[in-house]
């Protein structure tokens, strides 16, 4: 098949988990003999917003599109995006005048390539199967996860009208604020209505777009991959002597509850576990507190390291230095990139009994499923770890059983791809 891959951004300009999911499964379809084309925003400040640039010839064909969200005024237009339509039928129209018309596009992420990119398309007659990595379309900040730092199992109008208006008080107040998230939720009941397929790496990201109006069928579970090869090869950790090495890998944000290890480490004797924390420092929707709050309670000696970011060469090497990964998420995560790249590097996890994050391992068998967000069973399993060093290693023999290669998933992802080839096109969204 020839496929286009459409995301917000791709490596190395943007190394995200969805970025990096893109990028192996572009690799894997091309070598699977299938001819692969990418077509991605960047910055590109030499550009225009909405001109676009092949940076990459061959399989895959990566063409990169400028766009820096120029202009946007509006908690709208944050999602309606008219340069980046347009660029996209005109790409689409290139592509076709020179013989490269797509049997299938995947969509991987909307944000900053316009909402209105299903309905272009659908009205270019290109079967379309749209991953839903998260749920920014009908949330704003993507996760689900309150302003109050709270968990939303469902969308509930009300709610995220005051969330969405202390979150963007320079677009909302309490005169626009419940009309915009109708039209938020209306723009995301459109869009989900168009691609033929509907995909997600877990099942438990599924509920809360059934209890906004799309139904269960139209869903397809297809669990990422990561890259398996370049991890293959790392030995199982130590057995000791030492501190038990955890870390903590990805940005640092509340949703994803680094503070909530931080307070299970206090609870622990001194010298007992070392906490690496590696990722970057991003404001989380304005608040840039975030990480003085985690570490102003701290005290002196704390066995805490924060690394700062870190890029893809450097995974391998990270890995090799902790024992066990830690992800305290709070938000129901649709998949957790790194856990399973800890998985496959032969380490033991100890994951938050949230979304699918606690569908990646057997509890007890590769690691522990926690209550999120509870510090007294956090700090239990890691005291558990640090004094039994030899199930760490019987943990870390099991762990690459649960890991599972690009190759695999691109095979998943193709027969949903004729599946979607096989169906009509929908009536494209006004």
């Amino acid at each position: 098949m020839r496929i286009l891959l459409i995301s917000h951004g791709l490596p190395p300009d943007s190394i995200g988990g969805v970025e990096q999911h893109v990028d192996g499964l572009a690799r894997a379809l091309a070598a699977d003999d299938h001819t692969v084309e990418i077509f991605a925003r960047a910055s590109l400040p030499d550009l225009p917003q909405g001109r676009w640039l092949c940076t990459a010839p061959g399989n895959p064909r990566v063409t990169r599109v400028a766009y820096r969200w120029q202009g946007v005024d509006s908690l709208d237009a944050t999602y309606h995006c008219p340069p980046m339509a347009e660029s996209l039928r005109a790409f689409l129209a290139e592509r076709r005048a020179a013989g490269a018309e797509f049997d299938v596009a995947h969509v991987h992420h909307l944000t900053g390539m316009s909402s209105d990119a299903l309905a272009t398309l659908a009205q270019a007659g290109v079967p379309t199967v749209l991953t839903l990595h998260d749920y920014w379309l009908l949330c704003p900040r993507g996760q689900m996860f309150h302003r109050r730092e709270e968990v939303c199992e469902t969308a509930i109008p009300s709610r995220c009208a005051e969330c969405l208006q202390a979150t963007f008080p320079h677009w909302l107040d309490a005169d626009n604020r419940d009309s915009t998230v109708k039209r938020l939720h209306a723009r995301a009941l459109a869009a989900l209505a168009v691609p033929q397929r509907l995909v997600v790496p877990s099942a438990r990201a599924i509920p809360p777009f059934v209890a906004l109006g799309v139904a269960a069928s139209r869903f397809a579970v297809v669990e990422n991959g990561v890259d398996t090869e370049r991890l293959v090869d790392l030995e199982l950790p130590p057995a000791g002597p030492g501190p038990l090495r955890i870390g903590y890998l990805g940005t640092v944000m509340p949703s994803k509850g680094l503070h909530v290890l931080l307070d299970a480490l206090l609870t622990m004797p001194p010298r007992t576990v070392a906490l690496h924390v590696h990722g970057n420092v991003v404001p989380y929707h304005g608040d840039e507190s975030y990480l003085t709050r985690c570490f102003a309670r701290l005290g002196p000696g704390a066995s805490v390291t924060y690394h700062g970011p870190y890029g893809l060469r450097e995974l391998p090497q990270i890995l090799a230095s902790i024992d066990v990964l830690a992800a305290p998420a709070l938000w129901h995560e649709a998949f957790g990139l790194t856990v399973r790249e800890a998985l496959a590097a032969a380490r033991p996890v100890l994951v938050s009994r949230v979304g699918g994050l606690q569908d990646a391992i057997e509890d007890g068998v590769q690691g522990f499923v926690l209550p999120p967000g509870d510090v007294a069973a956090w700090g239990k399993a890691m005291a558990r770890l640090a004094q039994d060093r030899p199930s760490v290693q019987r943990l870390a023999r099991s762990a690459r059983s649960r890991a599972r290669g690009f190759p695999a998933m691109a095979k998943d992802l193709v027969a949903v791809y004729a599946e979607a080839r096989s169906r009509p096109s929908p009536a494209p969204a006004a």
